[in-house]
């Protein structure tokens, strides 16, 4: 990313060496802008909780943390950027509301309770309200069966929020966002998103560039 432009996002293209084994997309960062639009799109409380798939240095759980004072989980298989985002937590001073975790969420199922996920934390929430992410396409397509049973079952059967998925830059292949900000690309799910069949036949999943 460019850092004179904070209003752009930039994703390279996926190399075979590129990642580690395990893992499906490549790490690149994202604007504050688009984390803050992410949020509000989100319609964040300050009671929710927040998954971040892929989360790299952790800015989007960071930020959440930060700025609206909410808990926060990063799951990332790069233990270089856990690392970092850990440092960077206790350089914001919001270690006690984030939890940075090595793990591969494209083959480990990432339908965690919270306890599962963080011992310490206490909520009224069983699972983590927001589920976030910024991941190719590619990678989408993995979890998206995964995503659509979690945001569609666990919310109204085990606590008083529904969960949430947003996603920056890219959407889903097969499921309609409820809400979305053309400016920024980001794109929500809820209960009321559903599944569809794309016009398109021969959809492109491969590595983009998106500049």
């Amino acid at each position: 990313m460019d850092d004179k432009d904070e209003s752009t996002s930039w994703i390279p293209f996926l190399e075979e060496d590129d990642p580690l084994p395990g893992q499906i997309c490549p790490y690149a960062t994202t604007s504050q802008a688009s984390i803050k639009k992410m949020l509000e799109i989100a319609e964040i409380k300050p009671d929710d909780i927040l998954l971040d798939l892929g989360t790299g240095d952790g800015r989007i759980v960071l930020y959440a943390a930060k700025h609206f004072g909410i808990r926060g989980i990063g799951l990332d298989i790069n233990p270089d950027l856990i690392q970092k985002a850990n440092e960077q937590a206790k350089i914001d001073k919001v270690e006690h509301l984030v939890s940075f975790q090595v793990r591969n969420f494209a083959e480990e199922s990432f339908d965690y309770t919270l306890k599962c996920i963080d011992s310490s934390i206490e909520s009224k929430h069983v699972y983590p309200t927001i589920i976030a992410c910024y991941l190719i396409p590619k990678a989408l397509k993995i979890i998206e069966p995964r995503l659509k049973e979690i945001v569609r079952t666990k919310g109204p059967e085990t606590q008083e929020r529904d969960i949430r998925m947003v996603s920056i830059i890219f959407s889903f292949e097969r499921w309609s966002y409820s809400n979305r900000d053309p400016s920024l690309n980001i794109f929500l799910y809820n209960q009321s998103s559903v599944d569809f069949t794309p016009k398109e036949r021969n959809l492109d999943t491969s590595n983009p560039i998106f500049i």
